[in-house]
């Protein structure tokens, strides 16, 4: 009798064992992750300290500056554009972006003829971001040719009369301080204001639209103008806005 051979039940295949990336690989593709994840970090926080230094000002409760009311406007150019009023004296020069002033110079405004400016100034002085400068971007305004202004490139500020640089310990200081209203960045530019009020007798200093500080001084009826700079310092003026209790 014939027997046919038992057929044999086939053994189901084992799965296939999954394939993992090669050590080399995946330490490859970390550094990569790590480091976009890095840059944007980066980028972020950048965009963040440079809206920090525009908007910073805007979210104290000082007071703003305001032109008082009933005063008269007397300048309010570019410089460059309208350079007539001011010294062409050594330090200071006229490009196409404003007043250029270096290295302990001043820069006198000369109102028309026959013009004083009487019960009280404000200067209103903006500046190019230090970016744009040699030197350190320290601005100043100077009233009756003895009560100085001046902020230098990291916020720090004084006033006082005479003589003063915040450079030395030469100078009867009235006030002084630092600010963080004044933008640090080098590429935000930045505000300095000085309004002197023949009522209360005081000078005070205003940043980017926000009240810093004030002193007493005694400046004269019609006090004279200048801007300026510290000793190792330079200024590039783009606007100036100037105004006067009373023009006579």
């Amino acid at each position: 009798m014939m027997t046919h051979p038992t057929t044999m039940p086939q053994s189901p295949q084992s799965p296939q064992p999954a394939i993992s990336p090669a050590p080399e690989a995946t330490r490859a593709a970390r550094p990569a992750r790590f480091g976009l994840f890095f840059g944007i970090a980066a980028a972020v926080l950048t965009l963040g300290a440079i809206a920090l230094a525009v908007f910073a000002p805007a979210l104290t409760s000082a007071p703003r500056l305001q032109v008082p009311q009933g005063w008269q406007q007397v300048y309010n150019a570019n410089p460059a554009n309208d350079s007539a009023p001011w010294s062409s004296a050594s330090g200071c020069s006229l490009p196409s972006e404003g007043l250029d002033i270096e290295s302990d110079k001043s820069c006198p405004f000369t109102p028309a003829s026959g013009v004083a400016l009487d019960d009280g100034v404000l200067v209103i002085a903006k500046l190019a971001p230090a970016a744009d400068v040699s030197l350190s971007q320290d601005a100043a305004v100077i009233l009756d040719n003895s009560v100085i202004v001046l902020v230098t490139q990291d916020g720090s500020y004084t006033i006082c009369r005479d003589t003063c640089d915040l450079f030395s310990d030469r100078g009867d200081v009235l006030a002084s301080g630092s600010t963080v209203a004044w933008h640090a960045d080098a590429f935000v530019p930045n505000e300095l204001a000085v309004l002197y009020s023949t009522d209360q007798n005081t000078v005070s200093l205003y940043v980017n639209g926000q009240y810093v500080d004030q002193a007493e001084a005694g400046v004269g009826a019609s006090p004279s103008i200048a801007l300026a700079t510290s000793s190792n310092g330079e200024a590039l003026f783009t606007h100036v806005a100037i105004y006067a209790g009373n023009v006579g």
